[in-house]
């Protein structure tokens, strides 16, 4: 308690020196001023001068937040939000000190009027302002979604405040001018967020049947409310249109809306409804719109989808890629390459029918055995196939992963091929700038990281290539310096981490009880029972195993108490260890085989290839599952270990060393991730150096180098 008393006192004090400075703070007059000036009293901007020259300072709350600023920075705040500045004349930046301000104020003193309903100043009468506005089509899917809100729309209190509802229901056009006049009136200010534009907007649009892009202060047209550059300039600019305007607006009673027949209307986009279909709650409609937009014009394609991305409140359907509209741009000029270069990228019925069982739950050992199948018997073209789907397909979490090994060892596999073939070159390096456009993790970002180390055989092949696609151009550019790379293996120096460190033996059960006694709530006991789980040593698994069963985990907060036999110990076949069976199971295999033969055990049964036809271990094979079998799926950034780290375990055990490693893969209590990545690139120098290795292995880097160099290597402690 001593030791708080110096800090609760300093507490104290802090808000008495908050209450005191708010109190001397308050003492200023310009929040009065301000006051006055949002109740139109125009001698208030007399008064307001002087504070154009003041630095003293202000308390300000926004939201829960405090701050701090300037009396002058908060006179030029009440300009700007009360005041509606004249066309071409004058902007805030102007008026820097009291000097400017008053020369303003004589200047246009008798010209400055007060706006009542929408509570701010003017020059320029609003209805003699310019405007820019554009107009379009709807889409017919847009229209309906936009009309589905009117009654919501309708109901609302300023619909009703204002009588709007009256005038709609009299066809009267002056509705447009009180529909503008309160949105105007609720702009954007600095505690102050209109969050219902969206009302506005869209009641304005279905009055008129018409589409309404208002240019914002950047004088780019903005469509969307919810397009995060609809400013006020918008909507004033709304509001000056249909202030010059209503009056030649007509009720059509055949169409249900005013018509001004001189307004000029673009045409909508052809895809438009197509865009709007993604927006479906059917997945089928918005997949199957999402993937005719991938196979269309990439020009048209990429102007709706930069429109679409400034939204980023309103998003398509969950079936669509995480970033829809920029995975569609880069899909479009996919599918664009391919229809240009006579490429199949839909692949045939059998292909189609292999990538939804590679999307389906398949059991490990069946779908290592369909993507060895892949990785044999796939064309160039297959793989097109296979990565446009995947692409169309991201959600699809196991697709993903299966998709990033498959090309993988394909593209290493077949690299001679494609080197002495321009076209796959081209290709290949055109999907290596496309893919890394889209902007997400994984492994489609490291195409061009295969070319490490390649050296001057393949930069006087990139010399040779001609392309007039500045794409591939740019990327010939980028791999010919990447053959100059030399290959190491990115092994840290730091082997013992928080992440890492040997097990210690302990009483399992007394600390138990130990924690659930200092743990205040059942959350903080579930977290301390995982960094429990962090020390425990292989000869204590069964221990943990009995003790933990006895627990109630709430596993929707915090992993299970058992996912450390995974993560440290690389069982990675066993997923359901709260079953009675699979734990009974797994302790009659543990106290029947030795360490080395219980990693032996689960690897055959999972139908690993990693030995001889003598029924040995092969070094050769374990070389390949080190380099290529720590997965990075295709598009995401959740690796899985898989086999990995129970081959480096049965490494360990059959070579009776650790590389100075701890006993434990990983002690993974309240760490995210931490896979066994540095001891299989140093069990792959291992192999390489002490001359275990019989047959040739590609020198081809994985796609995992690249995301190390990219992701990990740079967080690395060194010595």
């Amino acid at each position: 308690m001593k030791k708080l008393i110096p800090f609760i006192l300093l507490f104290f004090l802090n808000q008495y020196n908050c209450q005191y400075a708010e109190g001397a703070y308050s003492k200023s007059r310009i929040y009065n001023l301000v006051k006055q000036l949002q109740k139109g009293n125009k001698k208030a901007f007399n008064e307001l001068t002087p504070y154009f020259d003041s630095d003293k300072l202000l308390s300000e709350n926004l939201g829960y937040h405090y701050l701090e600023t300037t009396e002058q920075s908060f006179a030029h705040r009440a300009l700007t939000e009360n005041f509606i500045y004249p066309d071409n004349e004058l902007q805030s930046e102007n008026i820097k000190n009291s000097k400017d301000f008053i020369r303003f104020l004589a200047i246009n003193n008798d010209k400055i009027k007060y706006y009542p309903e929408v509570e701010a100043f003017y020059i320029t009468p609003i209805n003699q302002r310019k405007e820019f506005i554009e107009f379009r089509e709807l889409p017919e899917v847009k229209l309906q979604k936009i009309k589905s809100r009117y009654t919501e729309i309708l109901s609302k209190n300023w619909i009703k405040e204002k009588g709007i509802d009256l005038l709609i229901k009299k066809n009267n056009p002056i509705v447009f001018l009180k529909i503008c006049e309160e949105f105007y009136r609720q702009r954007d200010k600095f505690n102050n967020y209109n969050r219902n534009k969206g009302d506005f907007h869209d009641l304005l649009r279905i009055l008129i049947g018409k589409d309404i892009g208002s240019a914002d202060q950047n004088g780019n047209i903005t469509w969307d409310t919810e397009d995060m550059n609809f400013d006020n300039t918008a909507t004033l600019n709304l509001f000056v249109f249909f202030s010059k305007n209503y009056k030649n607006f007509k009720w059509n009673s055949s169409k249900n809306y005013f018509e001004n027949h001189s307004l000029q209307v673009k045409d909508t986009e052809p895809l438009s409804n197509l865009i709007e279909d993604l927006y479906s709650e059917n997945d089928s409609i918005a997949i199957q719109s999402y993937i005719i937009l991938s196979q269309s014009d990439p020009i048209r394609v990429g102007k709706l989808c930069d429109e679409k991305e400034k939204n980023s409140l309103d998003r398509p359907n969950s079936i669509t890629p995480l970033f829809p509209f920029r995975f569609l741009k880069q899909l479009s000029l996919f599918t664009n390459y391919c229809r240009q270069n006579t490429i199949d990228y839909l692949g045939s019925d059998e292909l189609t029918s292999q990538i939804e069982r590679l999307k389906s739950e398949l059991t490990f050992n069946e779908r290592r055995k369909l993507e060895d199948q892949l990785i044999k018997n796939l064309t160039f073209e297959d793989i097109t196939s296979l990565e446009y789907w995947s692409l169309i397909h991201e959600k699809e979490v196991k697709l993903g992963e299966s998709t990033a090994r498959i090309l993988d060892i394909y593209y290493t596999k077949n690299w001679p091929t494609i080197l002495n073939n321009p076209n796959l070159l081209k290709w290949y390096l055109k999907k290596s700038i496309l893919f890394s456009r889209i902007g997400i993790n994984g492994s489609l970002n490291y195409y061009l990281i295969k070319f490490t180390g390649n050296g001057s055989a393949t930069i006087k092949i990139l010399d040779l290539m001609k392309s007039d696609d500045p794409d591939i151009s740019l990327q010939v550019e980028k791999a010919k310096k990447i053959c100059l790379n030399t290959f190491e293996f990115p092994i840290d120096n730091l082997k013992i981490s928080e992440a890492n460190f040997n097990s210690k033996r302990i009483n399992i059960e007394q600390e138990i009880e130990t924690l659930r006694s200092k743990s205040i709530k059942q959350n903080d006991f579930e977290y301390n029972i995982l960094s429990l789980s962090a020390k425990i040593g292989y000869s204590q698994i069964p221990e943990a195993i009995k003790n933990f069963k006895k627990l109630k985990f709430d596993e929707k907060s915090y992993r299970s108490p058992y996912s450390f036999l995974e993560r440290d110990y690389g069982f990675f076949m066993i997923k359901n260890w709260k079953s009675q069976e699979v734990q009974d199971q797994f302790l009659s295999i543990y106290n029947s085989h030795t360490e080395e033969q219980l990693y032996q055990y689960y690897l055959d049964k999972a139908k690993i290839d990693y030995k001889n036809k003598e029924a040995i271990i092969d070094y050769d094979k374990i070389f390949e599952i080190l380099k290529f079998n720590i997965g990075i799926p295709f598009t995401g950034s959740s690796l899985q270990e898989n086999e990995v780290g129970s081959i480096i375990k049965l490494l360990e055990l059959e070579l009776k060393t650790n590389l100075n490693y701890p006993d434990k893969l990983c002690n993974s209590a309240g760490i995210y991730i931490c896979p066994p990545t540095d001891r299989a690139w140093e069990w792959q120098r291992y192999l390489i150096d002490n001359n275990f290795l019989k047959a040739q292995h590609s020198d081809i880097v994985s796609f995992h180098y690249g995301y190390y160099l990219d992701k990990v290597l740079p967080y690395q402690s060194k010595d």
